[in-house]
Order: C-alpha cells, then sequence, then structure tokens
C-alpha cells in the first residue's frame, strides 16, 4: 500500500458550481511537481455529495489522465450509495487508480457491526483494486478495536484510515494482530503526527492541499523516531491545519490556495464566512512560511 502523505484533494468549481476539471489537472501536476505521496480523488472534502454522478466519475477521469502514472490516485468512491460506489470503481480500475477508499454509510448510524462489514466487504470485491476503508465516528461499533480487526480479515482491504483524534487510539489499533501488510493511516491532521510516530504509515491530510512539503517533512521526522523535531514541526503546524479544518465545504483551503497563486481566483472566488477569518488564515499561513 501507498506509505507517505496522501492529500485529501479539494474541487476547485466554476461559476455554475460545477467542477472546474481544468484546475483540477492544475492542482494535480502542482502536487507532482512537491512530492505529494499521493492524491485522494472525490471525497467529502471535495465536495462530493454536491456532485452527481457524472461530475465524478469525469473528475475521477481526468485526475487519472492527468497524473498518467506520475503519482498514485485514490478514488474515493462514497458511503451511501452503493450503485454508484460501483459505478466509481469500474472507472478507477479502468483508468489506472492505485487504490479506492471505501467509507461506511453517514446516514444509517444505527447499522450493526456485522451489516457495516459486509457493506464493506461488497464493495471492495467490486472495486477489483487495493481497498482503504474509513469509518466516521458515528460508527463506534466498527472503530472498535475488535471491528477494525474484523475489517483487516476481508478480501480486499488493506488499510484503515483512523480518524479519531484521541492519543490512545494508534496504541490501542497498534496492539492488534493485524494481517501482514495492513496499513493504518492517520485520518485527521491535528493528531496525525502522533499517530505517524506510533507506528502508522501515513496520513490523509487537508492541510496538505497547501502545504504538501512540510507534512513529507514531519512524515519523514515521525518514521525517523525523530519525535523532539516532529513535535516541534507539528506544533509549528497546529494553527494552520485548525485554520484550514474550520469550514466543512474547503473554503478556506481554496482562499488559501488562491492567496498563493496556485489555482485561479475565478469570477467568483471562494469568501470566507467573517473578515477576521482572513487575517487568522493568512497568520496561520506565514506563521508556516507559505507565501501569501
Amino acid at each position: 500500500m501507498i506509505n507517505g502523505v496522501i492529500v485529501d484533494l479539494i474541487t476547485p468549481t466554476q461559476s455554475s458550481g460545477a467542477p472546474d476539471y481544468e484546475t483540477v489537472e492544475v492542482l494535480v501536476d502542482w502536487h507532482v511537481d512537491n512530492g505529494s505521496s499521493a492524491l485522494l480523488i472525490g471525497s467529502s472534502t471535495g465536495q462530493s455529495s454536491t456532485m452527481n454522478i457524472d461530475e465524478r466519475t469525469e473528475l475521477l477521469r481526468r485526475a487519472l489522465w492527468q497524473a498518467d502514472g506520475r503519482i498514485p490516485i485514490i478514488a474515493d468512491l462514497g458511503g451511501d450509495n452503493t450503485e454508484h460506489a460501483v459505478e466509481l470503481a469500474s472507472i478507477a480500475n479502468e483508468y489506472g487508480a492505485s487504490a479506492v477508499l471505501i467509507s461506511a454509510p453517514t446516514k444509517e448510524e444505527a447499522m450493526s457491526k456485522n451489516a457495516l462489514l459486509k457493506h464493506f466487504a461488497s464493495l471492495a470485491e467490486a472495486a477489483q483494486l487495493p481497498t482503504l476503508a474509513r469509518a466516521e465516528r458515528n460508527h463506534a461499533n466498527i472503530l472498535s478495536p475488535i471491528g477494525i480487526a474484523e475489517l483487516a480479515l476481508i478480501s480486499g482491504i488493506e488499510g484503515f484510515v483512523d480518524g479519531s483524534t484521541k492519543a490512545t487510539s494508534a496504541q490501542e489499533l497498534l496492539k492488534l494482530k493485524l494481517p501482514k501488510g495492513f496499513t493504518l493511516y492517520a485520518g485527521h491532521d491535528t493528531s496525525a503526527y502522533r499517530q505517524m510516530l506510533a507506528g502508522y504509515q501515513g496520513c490523509i491530510s487537508v492541510s496538505a492541499n497547501v502545504n504538501p512539503s512540510l507534512l513529507l517533512k514531519l512524515y519523514a521526522l515521525a518514521k525517523a523516531g525523530n519525535s523532539v523535531d516532529a513535535e516541534a514541526l507539528d506544533t509549528h503546524l497546529q494553527a494552520l491545519h485548525l485554520a484550514l479544518l474550520e469550514d466543512p465545504n474547503s473554503i478556506p483551503v481554496k482562499w488559501a490556495l488562491v492567496e498563493m497563486g496556485c489555482i485561479p481566483e475565478g469570477e467568483h472566488p471562494p469568501t470566507l464566512p467573517q473578515a477576521s477569518d482572513y487575517s487568522n488564515l493568512r497568520r496561520a499561513l506565514r506563521a508556516a512560511e507559505i507565501p501569501v
């Protein structure tokens, strides 16, 4: 499986609200140039819930075409519509994605553990690609160590994305007797360094949309066991993590990329909710030594 910093890529949009595929291609090139480990395409960070299935498949195709084997692409299959997930899995397979990510359905909070495991198993079988699994916090039964140990036994599932920010989460999961090669990833920027330091093989990062080189440095320090320098760099980045994660629609990330000159402003530039947010985010970017 892929190790390192997987960028949970945002999806720039046109004034109509449709995905701006050309700018996505620009971002793919930018991450290739900056050495990002892989790109996750079509996640909630990329506002997949606002797209129809045709837009989601075109987004995935364009990202794969532009990557052209230069950077691994992971296709996020979504969680609620199994038919759409299977269709996206077919596109991912046809156009050369490296892996897929499947999530627990967000609308079925009362699903039993067995039902969730069956859901993961059916999508992993349909994908026919190395599969990462991710469950939200409302699925405590599958997020428990016992549930993850059972998840790891499902054919095709080769990794789990841990979105927990609990300090004890990594220790609990790393104690499990997981199959050889099963990979654990940090799923939240604010706790990623601790989990990678404990032994996770990488992270899926929203913050890496704007600071891939710093996140890669943090990953290298953590994998080398350099806790002192890793903690110092993580402390340096915390304000930026929080500023970028403040809005669920990725507006701070898009605004930062416009300010950095990475994507065009367009006819309707991203607008932060309050004037103070501009100052906070700009200070966080400069504190992380990102020129704006």
